[in-house]
């Protein structure tokens, strides 16, 4: 792979000029702490590209070695999980793009069943951004369903968006119903993931309480079918879930959370539920949820809790944008393999812009069959 110097220079010099935040506070913020990952310590941090697109990635032999000669019914299905895509959308809507025509044209090869994304989709709330982010996300369109839920970035105090000017059940026949009609923001899609039917339920940042309490009505509407709950903030770096109770609200204290969903104050009177509370209202007492999948803090990270009936929960952190010491993102993706004959688990994660895996346990693992 060529390490074009000049390329680190346009990416760094146009963020920049786009005034871009990270996906939960500004660049100038400087009461963060560095937490860049210490994996890429040392490396060529520049975001470099091959000069030429080249050739698809061979998939079948990457993921499945003899894949091929398996049964449609045996197949492996995947989950691709989008993280936050805000830098894209604000200033590189050629990565955003490549990544979702490397899930189109993988999507035979990979069985891929279902796209997730964790939320800020841009940057910054304004139309420009949202053609970007929509242009993108319906290049899936009857190829591949799709969920999306808003993030901090996505929307303003009051919880005020264009999402529902680009994203709707019109045009994602896939989505069985919405909180609000009309409004995307808190969805559930009805999904055949492999040959099990599952429900995905998308919550908005820091779900108020009415948000709560509805989507509480749907997981147990649906309480036959394991469940995923994709939501904006969920899962901190360090692998806990976000908790105001440890947290607290002074950035001086040890254990205090950066861009805690109570940070933000989005419509305070209305309830803002952070991780652990989405834990003990919805998840804990809702045996079908199997997965939760999140980004916002820059970090990868994984949690599997059990409830007090045995049944397990996979938690799962992805956010790319600060990756490498960069403000870029280098348009990771996470790719959730099911097996369902062998009963296995796989995450990988992979860069169609780079061309490139991550291969530390942090972004290739396995995880126990909870299924």
């Amino acid at each position: 792979m060529v390490r074009d110097a000049a390329r680190f220079i346009v990416v760094t010099a146009a963020i920049t000029t786009f005034g871009l935040a990270a996906g939960c506070g500004d660049l100038d913020d400087t009461s963060e702490p560095d937490r860049r990952d210490a994996s890429s310590a040392g490396s060529d941090t520049s975001p470099a590209r091959p000069d030429a697109p080249g050739p698809p990635l061979d998939t079948q032999a990457r993921y499945d070695a003899g894949a091929a000669a398996e049964t449609p019914q045996a197949a492996p299905v995947r989950i691709v999980v989008m993280p936050d895509t805000q830098y894209y959308a604000a200033a590189y809507p050629e990565v955003f793009l490549g990544q979702t025509d490397w899930i189109v044209a993988q999507k035979p090869a990979l069985n891929i069943a279902a796209v997730l994304h964790v939320g800020d989709l841009v940057e910054a709330d304004t139309p420009e951004q949202w053609q970007v982010a929509s242009t993108s996300m319906h290049r899936l369109d009857d190829v591949v369903p799709y969920v999306v839920v808003p993030g901090n970035h996505d929307t303003d105090s009051q919880r005020n968006s264009l999402i529902n000017d680009y994203f709707g059940r019109a045009s994602m026949s896939w989505i069985a119903g919405t909180m609000i009609a009309g409004q995307i923001e808190n969805s559930f899609a009805l999904l055949d993931i492999g040959p099990q039917p599952w429900l995905v339920l998308g919550l908005e940042f820091g779900p108020r309480d009415a948000v709560v309490a509805w989507a509480d009505t749907v997981l147990k509407a649906y309480a036959d079918r394991p469940a995923i709950l994709l939501t904006h903030a969920y899962l901190y770096h360090d692998g806990t879930r976000y908790d105001i109770a440890v947290s607290g609200s002074d950035p001086s204290q040890p254990n205090y959370q950066y861009w805690i969903p109570q940070y933000f104050e989005f419509t305070p009177d209305q309830g803002i539920n952070d991780g652990e509370m989405l834990w003990q209202k919805l998840v804990l007492p809702n045996p079908n949820v199997r997965f939760v999948f999140s980004g916002h803090d820059t970090g990868d990270a994984r949690l599997t809790s059990t409830r007090p009936d045995g049944s397990r929960v996979h938690q799962m952190l992805s956010d790319y944008q600060w990756y490498g010491g960069v403000d870029f993102g280098f348009g990771y993706l996470r790719v959730l393999q099911l097996d369902y004959g062998q009963k296995t688990i796989k995450v990988e994660t992979y860069s169609p812009y780079l061309q490139e895996y991550l291969t530390d346990d942090a972004n290739q693992f396995a995880l126990d069959w909870n299924l």
